[in-house]
């Protein structure tokens, strides 16, 4: 059983066209998702998106007004709660393009249930690994900040540093990362450097 299949997502709907947001919103239903919000204005968007915390936002594009469903768009990226979905009349591969460099997860070309299934899956899976990339440059970054600290503080090369580091995880059984975050929150009350 697939993690989509396990638990329902919470839905925001989003289109200009209101009888296509309703349907929209009437097909993820059937899917068994939780729709948390219907929107139609841009400006709104965003802050639905703030106060319900959807899963995952399906936006429609009606009529090719392409700009306002773009604006959708990049009201919920910009807040970075969730993936986003282009729902699509049919196929427009400048507005795919648009989109993609909008911020959008996955797009669907029609109001099948098997289609926005798959668009779904695509789009939580997409974000799961963009969450996990995100979570490993962040503890990356925090391991070289504290491999500098200890570069400046005992005056030993990058290689030494780290060497320290991961000694000390060894001994202390916690991660290195765990370990650098300590040092990065300590540093300040070791004061200045002796050396």
């Amino acid at each position: 059983m697939s993690p989509l299949e396990q638990q329902s997502l919470r839905v925001l709907v989003a289109n200009e066209d209101r009888t296509r947001l309703e349907r929209l919103a009437e097909v993820a239903k059937d899917l068994g998702e939780e729709i948390v919000a219907r929107e139609v204005v841009p400006a709104e968007v965003a802050e639905a998106a703030r106060q319900v915390q959807p899963d995952i936002a399906l936006v429609g594009l009606h009529d090719h007004h392409t700009e306002h469903a773009l604006d959708l768009i990049g009201q919920i990226v910009s807040e970075g709660i969730c993936p986003v979905i282009a729902v699509l009349d049919g196929e427009d591969p400048k507005f795919i393009d648009a989109a993609a460099q909008g911020g959008i997860f996955a797009y669907v070309t029609s109001l099948e249930p098997d289609a926005l299934r798959g668009a779904l899956a695509v789009a939580m899976q997409r974000y799961r690994q963009t969450l996990a990339l995100e979570g490993a440059i962040g503890r990356r970054a925090v391991i070289e900040r504290a491999k500098g600290v200890l570069m400046e503080r005992h005056s030993v090369d990058d290689a030494a540093a780290f060497e320290m580091l991961r000694d000390n995880a060894r001994h202390s059984g916690r991660k290195i990362v765990d370990v650098s975050e300590a040092l990065l929150e300590s540093h300040p009350l070791l004061g200045e450097s002796r050396s």
